[in-house]
C-alpha cells in the first residue's frame, strides 16, 4: 500500500481504528498523531493526510489534495473469466499496470459457474481495485464489466481501436510485430482452455487480428501481464 485511497464521503469522518488502512497507517508507516502520509480520493488528486488526533473514534484527518492523477492507459482488456483466484490476481495486477477497461467474459470453453462467485456478486472485486491502485500509487480504477457471451461484450466495444486477440493455435502474427494504429488498443485473451472455434471465428469477424506471444502455452493471469506490458512498450506508452 503505498498510498491509501478515500472515497469523498469519507473525507468528514474519523477513520476507524480497526479499519485496514488505519491499521497500516500506525503499524506499517509507524505514524503517530502529527505525522503526514500519501493519500488519494478515488479517481481523483493525490495529497497528504496529517494526523490531528488518535481517539476511542478513530484518525481524525486533515486532508490536502494538491496533485491531479493522469488518466489510466487506453487499453481494454477482454478476459475469459478464470477461476476466482486467479481473477483476483488479474484485477489487481492489471489495476497496477493501469489498463482502463476490464472485461470479463463467460467463454464456450470456461466454466460459466465463475459468474455467481461472491468476487463478483457481492462487490469483492472492487476492493482488489483499490490494493491494485494503491500498489501503484494511483487513485485512478479501472471501469470493469462482466459480460455472458463474447458476444455481448464485443456489442459493447468502440470502433476506433485495435483488436488482438491472444491465441496459441491459429494466430497471425506474434503481438511482438503488432504496430498501433489507433490511440486505443483492445486486446482480448482466452480463459485457461482458450477459445472455441466459434470464438475465433467471431473475432475475426469483428476485425480481431489473432496474435501470440510464443509456443508455450501460459496461464490466464500470465497472458494478462505479458500481454499488457508488450501493448504498453508497442503504444509508446513506456
Amino acid at each position: 500500500m503505498n498510498i491509501v485511497l478515500f472515497n469523498e464521503e469519507e473525507l468528514d469522518r474519523p477513520l476507524a481504528k480497526d479499519d485496514a488502512r488505519a491499521l497500516h497507517v500506525l503499524n506499517v508507516i509507524g505514524c503517530r498523531q502529527g505525522d503526514s502520509f500519501d493519500v488519494g480520493l478515488i479517481d481523483g488528486p493525490r495529497g497528504k493526510a496529517r494526523i490531528e488526533a488518535a481517539t476511542h473514534r478513530g484518525l481524525e484527518l486533515d486532508f490536502h489534495f494538491s496533485e491531479t492523477v493522469p488518466r489510466l492507459y487506453p487499453v481494454t482488456m477482454i478476459i475469459g473469466l478464470p477461476r476466482p483466484p486467479s481473477a483476483r490476481r488479474i484485477l489487481k495486477d492489471l489495476t497496477t499496470q493501469g489498463a482502463d477497461t476490464l472485461h470479463f467474459v463467460a467463454t464456450d470453453k470456461g466454466e460459466k459457474s465463475y459468474l455467481k462467485s461472491r468476487l463478483w456478486t457481492d462487490g469483492e472485486y472492487e476492493r482488489l481495485l483499490r490494493e491494485g491502485a494503491e500498489q501503484a500509487f494511483c487513485t485512478r480504477l479501472p471501469e470493469v464489466v462482466i459480460h455472458e457471451s463474447l458476444t455481448a461484450c464485443i456489442e459493447q466495444l468502440g470502433d476506433a481501436t485495435d483488436r488482438l486477440a491472444l491465441d496459441n493455435y491459429e494466430a497471425a502474427m506474434p503481438l511482438g510485430t503488432f504496430q498501433p494504429s489507433q490511440e486505443r488498443c483492445v486486446l482480448a485473451i482466452g480463459s485457461e482452455r482458450g477459445w472455441s472455434t466459434a470464438e475465433r471465428n467471431l473475432l475475426r469477424k469483428n476485425s480481431f487480428e489473432l496474435v501470440n506471444i510464443g509456443d508455450r502455452v501460459l496461464k490466464t493471469e500470465t497472458a494478462c501481464i505479458a500481454g499488457l506490458t508488450l501493448i504498453l512498450h508497442k503504444m509508446s506508452i513506456f
